[in-house]
């Protein structure tokens, strides 16, 4: 069987698995549902080479596919928060926002600068700034993806901790 007919018949066979998983995790939506399993199988299909044997395609369908709900479900959620409406007062009537947005970008480029490593400071920046992907950055540093988010979830966590205790009073 090639590479192409393995995935695509594992796909086929637990479609009824995958709808289930994608309806548990972003229920009452059958569109989404059916976007999110397009979406899996498109993201495989591109890595279908790799993929070796039936169980492996299994896995690696049923992860994407929780992987792809859940961030459906953080961007509808981001999408919800930006949507509703702060109220408008005087201070915030009259306060310059790109005044308040460059002081709390340099603050957080000197908090960078300051408490991060330089390996894992250019890998913040790589991957934020610049757009990087996962595997570009594990290449680039010779890492696996694995140790790279675990770099950037403890680069993050740096930032934000030194970030706040800038700001108690």
């Amino acid at each position: 069987m090639t590479k192409e007919n393995l995935l695509t018949t594992v796909f086929m066979r637990i479609r009824p698995r995958l709808q289930a998983t994608a309806g548990r995790i972003q229920p009452g939506d059958d569109e989404a549902t059916a976007d999110a399993l397009q979406e899996a199988f498109c993201r495989l299909w591109s890595r279908r080479h790799s993929i070796s044997s039936e169980s492996h395609a299994e896995g690696a369908l049923m992860t994407t596919v929780r992987n792809v709900c859940i961030d459906n479900l953080r961007h509808s959620s981001l999408e919800s928060r930006s949507d509703s409406q702060v109220p408008i007062t005087d201070e915030t009537a009259t306060a310059d926002p790109t005044e308040d947005t460059s002081e709390l970008y340099d603050e957080v480029n000197r908090i960078i600068s300051r408490a991060l490593s330089e390996r894992d400071r250019e890998i913040l920046l790589l991957r934020d700034r610049n757009g990087y992907e996962m595997d570009a950055l594990a290449a680039r540093f010779g890492l696996s993806e694995a140790n790279i988010r675990i770099i950037l979830s403890r680069a993050r966590r740096t930032v934000r901790e030194c970030y706040r205790k800038n700001r108690q009073p």
